[in-house]
């Protein structure tokens, strides 16, 4: 077939044996039973780990108009690799797969049988093609117990956006199964120590396509980005003092936003962007500012003895997450967006930085130091339902959620010396190695969805 087949339908079709094939996964997006764990009855489960897994079949892609077998092959790569990071599906051995190579993708053009002998419960079939610079992938997704199209759609970009079209047929996979689309198509901010400084750096979320932001040579600091991901915040010793500078990610071009003197570190930027809160220890303390998105103090938000650092803020805007010495070792605290009413929040370890909000406000994440190490854990925002996450015998810090909230994103030195980058399910059943090579990559931060 060498001409375009119409398009697909978007839609999905409903059944009590389609339902059957989603049970595996419907624990992914809804909470525990009440009562069914009393630390983790607000905790949305996600399943992960090959016990849990749903069988997964992935052809590859048919070759039609325009394209030949090193696209559609990058394509099935970039798919596969997606899925496995997911932690959801169990991908089933190609060499496992009967079916002819001259069946179709769409209904009526295979057979279902076909992939039910290799113990297929679900089935992913694609078709590219390509007319100019224009790559189009064609993606339908099956339940092959039930021999039912659950969706179909039309994925179009050009064809220098393979990777970026691949991670969106990869998100509509997920999709399918579970309701909410992937997180394949987003980018991280990290420190990155190539052997010349510590530079920040932005990665596709794999670890692909790293792209230097800060580009100074020196040492650089806590990226954080805008809500739009347009810009990165991050501290530089550029000017041999610890300033706030701002990338535009569009432009290139660089701002000093706070050079006053002491440190300017830590900063996040509000839901809005309109504003930040950052560390500065101008008056001796080191204290939590609001600036306005030029550099002027909006606030001061703490007045308490000890060093007040990493605040990160609520996705409503309304309260602030930071790491505190206030009691004496590091701990967490949350208060209002203009300072008030603070209230500790850990209050087991010695030593708990780095919080991260969850994306519907629920949770934060945080790093704790237990036996000499640093793990992940995650509490709920009113101090209950304790979690550990990680416990690997080595370093696990600077926790990040996905924008859907499904996955957790933090720095380890699990491989050896030089820290590495990971991903893992919000239960951390399931973990996977994002960065590749010898290169130290730390504090990193999940970026929001692309448009």
């Amino acid at each position: 077939m060498n001409r375009p087949t119409p398009a697909p339908p978007d839609h999905r079709h409903a059944s009590p044996r389609s339902l059957a094939l989603l049970a595996l996964l419907v624990m992914i997006l809804m909470p525990l039973p009440e009562g069914a764990q009393a630390s983790e009855k607000s905790f949305i489960q996600i399943v992960g780990g090959s016990e849990s897994s749903l069988p997964l079949a992935i052809p590859e892609p048919k070759a039609r108009e325009g394209v030949n077998g090193n696209t559609t092959t990058a394509i099935w790569d970039v798919v596969r690799a997606d899925l496995k990071h997911a932690g959801y599906f169990n991908i089933i051995d190609p060499a496992a797969y009967i079916e002819d190579a001259t069946a179709g993708i769409q209904l009526g053009e295979f057979d279902f049988d076909n992939w039910r002998l290799p113990g297929a419960v679900g089935l992913v079939k694609m078709a590219c093609t390509a007319q100019g610079r224009e790559l189009q992938i064609e993606l339908y997704v099956y339940d092959v117990d039930a021999g039912l199209q659950l969706l179909g759609r039309r994925i179009s970009g050009h064809q220098d956006d393979l990777r970026r079209l691949s991670h969106r047929a990869a998100n509509a996979i997920v999709e399918a199964f579970t309701g909410q689309s992937g997180d394949f198509d987003t980018r991280i901010a990290a420190i990155a120590n190539f052997g010349q400084g510590k530079e920040v750096y932005t990665f596709d979320y794999d670890g692909a396509n790293p792209r230097p932001v800060s580009r100074n040579g020196s040492l650089n600091l806590a990226p954080s980005w805008s809500s739009d991901g347009q810009q990165i915040a991050y501290t530089s010793y550029r000017d041999n003092n610890p300033d706030l500078w701002v990338t535009d990610l569009r432009s290139g071009r660089h701002r000093k936003l706070s050079a006053r003197e002491g440190i300017n570190v830590g900063a996040t930027w509000a839901p809005d962007d309109q504003s930040l809160i950052l560390t500065l220890s101008k008056d001796g303390d080191s204290e939590l500012y609001a600036i306005d998105a030029k550099g002027s103090i909006l606030s001061r938000l703490t007045r308490q003895w000890g060093i007040d650092v990493s605040p990160t803020f609520s996705p409503d805007g309304q309260h602030i997450a930071f790491a505190s010495s206030r009691n004496g070792n590091p701990q967490i605290f949350i208060m209002n967006r203009d300072g008030s009413e603070v209230r500790r929040l850990t209050h087991r370890g010695g030593h708990n930085v780095s919080p991260a909000f969850s994306p519907d406000g629920t949770q934060i994440a945080f790093a704790g130091r237990d036996e000499g190490r640093f793990d992940i854990f995650v509490i709920n925002i009113d101090g209950t339902g304790l979690r550990r996450l990680t416990q690997s015998q080595a370093d696990d810090e600077d926790p990040s959620f996905s924008p859907s909230g499904s996955h957790i994103l933090f720095s380890t030195t699990r491989d050896g010396h030089a820290k590495q980058l990971y991903m893992m399910t919000t239960d951390g059943k399931h973990k996977s190695r994002l960065s590749t090579g010898n290169a130290s990559l730390s504090n990193p931060r999940w970026g929001p969805r692309r448009p």
